[in-house]
């Protein structure tokens, strides 16, 4: 909610100032050119899907550069950089990487101050690849989202909040996963179990073999004959459209 309110924010400042400098018909002339911008906005990103959806993340940069470069020709060749329409399109342009930037980097606060029960990330086209790491205080909550970019969460290394249980003190977090085609990578320790929550609202959930997952935390707790029971426990609940989540372990 953060990220969506400083995007907001920014592009209140720039119809403000769209608005001071140029007056009305400024606000309307750069509306009407966000209307016509809008197709090729979503042409692009539609591109940028089917890409992620046959190419492997490792080797997405080079279809992604040559069809930048190629559309980059075209336009070139087509006279869109030249005139009254380029000097709409580099500012335009330049604001769009900095929302970008703004959004996708990490949103919890760094240095002493993460050492909190409580841990949120965010990748907005922008990728994140965090090693959440916890000295002091154990981990609790976990809230991963992921909109057009890719996160990769590594949870090998952290300690869990204690929970009571029967005969036992097992550690647990609570990770809720947030997708919009986009993609989210979770490493689990090896003496940490997988137990869904509310994991239907999409299908693109994966876990690895080596995973150990439970149907729900009954199931968790239950003594099982075919071997010892994971110490620790992570319970997932993911919500999204259009992307993948996948748990792995190390």
């Amino acid at each position: 909610m953060g990220r969506l309110r400083t995007a907001f924010g920014l592009l209140v400042v720039i119809v403000g100032m769209v608005w001071l400098v140029g007056g009305v018909p400024a606000v309307r002339s750069g509306g009407r050119w966000a209307l016509s911008a809008l197709p090729y906005v979503l042409a692009v990103l539609g591109l940028l899907l089917i890409l992620r959806a046959a190419v492997p993340r490792g080797l997405l940069v080079g279809p992604v550069v040559l069809v930048a470069g190629g559309g980059l020709w075209a336009a070139y060749n087509a006279g869109v950089f030249e005139g009254e329409t380029a000097d709409r399109i580099w500012p335009s342009a330049v604001i769009a990487l900095g929302v970008a930037l703004s959004l996708g980097v990490r949103t919890d606060p760094g240095g002493r101050d993460a050492e909190q029960p409580l841990r949120q990330y965010r990748s907005v086209l922008v990728p994140v690849d965090r090693r959440v790491v916890t000295s002091s205080v154990p981990l609790q909550n976990l809230t991963v989202g992921s909109y057009f970019g890719n996160a990769v969460i590594d949870l090998s290394g952290a300690r869990f909040t204690e929970d009571s249980a029967p005969n036992d003190r097992l550690g647990v977090v609570y990770v809720d996963v947030t997708v919009f085609f986009g993609r989210v990578e979770i490493i689990v320790g090896p003496n940490c179990a997988v137990v869904k929550g509310n994991v239907e609202s999409t299908r693109a959930v994966r876990f690895a073999d080596q995973v150990v997952v439970y149907a729900d935390v009954d199931e968790y707790l239950r003594v099982d004959s075919g071997g010892p029971r994971r110490t620790h426990r992570m319970v997932l609940n993911v919500l999204g459209l259009g992307g993948a989540v996948a748990v792995r372990s190390m």
